[in-house]
């Protein structure tokens, strides 16, 4: 199970995500919806740690996520699975960044023994 307790982010100005809770359900399909803009992405990144709330916490099966070293994150990790709208790339990385995260995260190759180009 996923829990968000009171997730907040704001960028510059703008609230992004204010004061959410919500527990997803093991084993049920879990849905975010909404319209454009409305924060949907900035919240699937804070579930998974790929950015930082202001303030909230993040549950996975009782532990708490947010402040769990790398090593501890990348456990967690392998047990979700999330796709983007249109399977879009991480639009924080480059294109070659997008390719090499998953075999950064989840195997011990280092970069010459991953990268074939």
């Amino acid at each position: 199970m996923i829990e968000v307790k009171n997730l907040n982010k704001t960028f510059g100005n703008n609230p992004v995500i204010k004061n959410i809770s919500h527990n997803f359900e093991q084993g049920k399909v879990n849905l975010i919806i909404g319209q454009s803009g409305s924060g949907k992405t900035v919240l699937s990144k804070l579930m998974v740690g790929l950015i930082k709330p202001d303030s909230g916490e993040v549950y996975f099966d009782g532990r708490e996520f947010i402040g769990l070293h790398f090593e501890a994150r990348k456990e967690i990790r392998q047990q979700i699975g999330m796709l983007f709208q249109g399977a879009a790339l991480f639009d924080s990385l480059t294109v070659e960044e997008n390719i090499m995260f998953p075999l950064e995260m989840f195997t011990q190759m280092s970069k010459s023994e991953n990268w074939t180009g």
